[in-house]
């Protein structure tokens, strides 16, 4: 028992351990890794020895694959030391795939003028892909009294070819420097290799100038990727290190394939043949299996032999494609994949098929209305195309419900090189669904077995055309004006039916709705509407009804103008009289100019244009009246001078001058028109000893005034509109309120 407890115990313990590794493995991104070798070289600066060689690997780590490009960077001791050039081979940019290491040259001379001793760093960037990594060297210009060079043959201009797997050879030989008698033992090293390469060599190290050559074999395996490798090999005798450049080009086994004639031509029903080579390479001797994809509607292929071993001087197989009646004509594209030993190569051929012992079928109208309980018809077409003379069936499907069909005659057959007709009648019951449909026309030919088809459209239609009118009273008006929108329907659908009257304002493209009305027992419609300022376009639309399609009118344009000085204008008889041009400045150019002002202003222009046009209606027909309102109406023109200097004063800044304005205005317009007629109803009151006010009854609306203020703040650094509009009414009134109360009670006081 306690044998089977240890074992459940330790069971549980490996699966824990083993869920929290799998949890806490660190998921690998995508990478690459960068090396440059060898790490420090020697160089002269004689011209024809100031040249050094580097090798730079490039890894994709976790299947990376873009782009990378190089540059190189150096820092030198001294002052003034430069680089003359800096060459990547065979390219600064190179793409580097999922698992791959590329392997580049890099080649870096200096001036012939660089002081012996100059050590330069060189730092080699790699970015892409969104990485960026750093290889490094360092390079030391020296200049012995003797010294010796590496050369190689073939140059890394024009690399050897091996084949994985076996071994390539190359020479180098030791040379004199620019001075004195060179003597010394040199080892040399490719110090970065391919994967699976070995270097062999010869004599090593070289004992110059007793050896003055030594034979260079890299033997590969058959794991060395495919590829083109710049190395270096380097020599060293212990003080200096000297690089060359080579480069080898590995294959692995491999095959290519090729395919004639590139492109044949046959008919419908025709059988026809492409030769298939394949080539082996570089010893390939696996078996490849042929498949051919991009075949045409109703053709099918085959290979023969399948499969088939490539050879040196290229294997032969047929492929032969089969095509019947019911293959498309056109041309298609047919792609030829071989399989075999790890690779897989393709050729591509074309095969246009033509037209063979076939009809086609057309239908004329492409489409017909028909309505209710009546019927239409279609003209059907059949053609021989290349002898074709057998019976074609037609049929018809996808129509609506309550539609019935007929062909006359059916079948047709067409003589050899002729079109034969049939009429196709379609009748719509007084129930048919009212609907668009696309209709499909079936030809079938059983012998020998070719079938077309066709689509035309039939609408069941039930409905009358209409069309909407719609005018406008007038074109141009003031805001707080109306305008009546009216139109009607043609031909008359009757009563109750719904209008949509719709709006774009200032050139918009999206139409707002105005508002919806029905139409009379004529089909007509109306209604008045009060728009705000600007330039709008009105039209009608309606939906129609179960008798009749809706329509939609043409626009109409309106300009509604800035409300006018109604009251203003009705008493000086003008709106161009200097008195209202005046009170109109005053409103537009500086009430309205304002945010505090021209939210004011929303609710001064309800209240006001709520009642002014009647007022200036009956002012206008009484002469005396008109006069006693110019003499109303100049302490008016005098307060608002007096508020405009105020704005002035405090024209840095707008809103502050706008609220003080204000204060102005709505004060002295409470002492001079509101104060009188508070004085009169107060001293009444008091003589009949029903109210008496006192400075407690101001401390109420003192209160309202400062909380009007304090919103006016809130208002202005949140820039809240409906804040705003309430703040600034409750500001005006309650200010003039306070200054007619206060007024009316210091004359008391002086009366008492």
């Amino acid at each position: 028992m306690k044998t089977r407890s240890y074992l459940v115990l330790v069971c549980s313990l490996v699966l824990i351990s083993a869920v929290f590794s799998s949890a806490l493995r660190p998921v690998q991104a995508q990478d690459f890794f960068v090396s440059m070798l060898p790490s420090s070289v020697h160089i002269r600066n004689t011209a024809a020895y100031n040249t050094a060689y580097y090798s730079l690997s490039i890894t994709s780590y976790a299947g990376f694959s873009a782009s990378v490009s190089l540059y190189l960077t150096y820092t030198a001791t001294g002052t003034g030391e430069t680089i003359t050039s800096f060459t990547f081979h065979p390219s600064s940019t190179v793409s580097l795939l999922s698992g791959q290491t590329l392997y580049i040259g890099v080649i870096v001379t200096i001036p012939t003028t660089t002081t012996p001793g100059t050590v330069y760093s060189l730092t080699v960037t790699a970015y892409g892909g969104g990485k960026t990594h750093y290889a490094y060297a360092t390079l030391t210009c020296t200049n012995p009294l003797t010294d010796y060079w590496l050369s190689i043959t073939p140059s890394y201009a024009t690399p050897p070819t091996v084949i994985a797997g076996q071994a390539t050879s190359a020479y180098i030989a030791a040379v004199y420097g620019s001075a004195g008698s060179y003597t010394g033992s040199i080892a040399l090293s490719v110090p970065m290799l391919g994967v699976g390469m070995t270097p062999v060599y010869s004599a090593n190290p070289i004992s110059y100038p007793t050896v003055t050559s030594s034979t260079l074999t890299l033997q590969t395996t058959s794991a060395t990727p495919n590829g083109t490798y710049y190395l270096v090999l380097s020599g060293s005798d212990g003080v200096v290190t000297h690089t060359t450049l080579f480069g080898l080009v590995v294959q692995s086994p491999d095959f290519t394939i090729t395919a004639s004639p590139p492109s044949r031509t046959i008919k419908q029903g025709e059988t026809t043949e492409y030769t298939v080579t394949l080539t082996a390479v570089a010893g390939f001797s696996s078996s490849v299996d042929l498949s051919v994809s991009g075949l045409p509607t109703d053709a099918t292929s085959s290979f023969d032999p399948d499969p088939l071993t490539p050879t040196t001087s290229g294997a032969q197989s047929i492929l032969t494609v089969t095509t019947t009646f019911g293959t498309p004509t056109g041309t298609s594209t047919l792609t030829i994949s071989g399989t075999g030993g790890g690779k897989t190569h393709t050729k591509t051929v074309t095969l246009t098929v033509q037209t063979g012992a076939n009809f086609t079928i057309t239908v004329t109208p492409s489409s017909q209305t028909v309505n209710r309980g009546a019927s239409q018809t279609f003209t059907v077409t059949v053609t021989s195309v290349g002898g074709f003379n057998k019976p074609v069936y037609l049929s018809l499907s996808g129509h609506q419900t309550g539609v019935t069909y007929d062909f006359n005659p059916n079948p047709v057959t067409p003589s050899a090189g002729a079109s034969a007709t049939s009429t196709l009648t379609v009748y719509a019951s007084p129930t048919a669904s009212l609907e668009t449909r696309t209709l499909t026309i079936t030809a079938n030919a059983p012998d020998p077995g070719i079938t077309h088809t066709t689509t035309v459209s039939l609408t069941v239609a039930g409905k009358t055309d209409t069309s909407i009118s719609c005018s406008l009273s007038v074109s141009t008006i003031r805001q707080g004006q109306n305008v009546t929108v009216s139109g009607s329907i043609t031909p008359n659908p009757g009563a109750n039916n719904d209008v949509i009257l719709e709006y774009s304002a200032d050139g918009g493209s999206t139409w707002g709705t105005i508002t919806t009305v029905k139409t009379d027992s004529g089909g007509s419609f109306s209604h008045v509407w009060s728009p705000s300022q600007g330039n709008y376009k009105v039209r009608s639309r309606w939906d129609g009804s179960a008798a009749y399609n809706g329509a939609t009118s043409s626009q109409q344009s309106l300009t509604v103008q800035p409300p006018g000085c109604i009251i203003a204008t009705a008493t000086y008889g003008s709106e161009l009289s200097p008195e209202v041009q005046f009170l109109r400045g005053f409103r537009d150019g500086t009430a309205m100019s304002t945010f505090a002002g021209s939210e004011f202003m929303k609710v001064f222009n309800a209240w006001y244009y709520s009642f002014s046009p009647y007022v200036a209606d009956f002012i206008s027909k009484q002469p005396l009246l008109k006069e006693a309102m110019k003499i109303l109406l100049y302490p008016l023109i005098g307060i608002l001078h007096i508020s405009a200097s105020a704005y002035s004063a405090l024209s840095f800044n707008p809103e502050l001058a706008i609220v003080a304005t204000g204060l102005v205005a709505s004060g002295l317009i409470g002492i001079i028109y509101f104060a009188p007629f508070s004085l009169i109803t107060l001293l009444c009151m008091r003589r009949r000893r029903k109210f008496r006010l006192n400075i407690s009854h101001l401390k109420g609306l003192t209160a309202i005034w400062i909380a009007s203020i304090a919103l006016i703040c809130l208002a202005e650094a949140t820039a809240a509109q409906p804040v705003m509009t309430v703040a600034t009414a409750i500001l005006v009134l309650s200010t003039l309120t306070l200054a007619a109360l206060a007024t009316t009670q210091r004359v008391i006081q002086k009366l008492t």
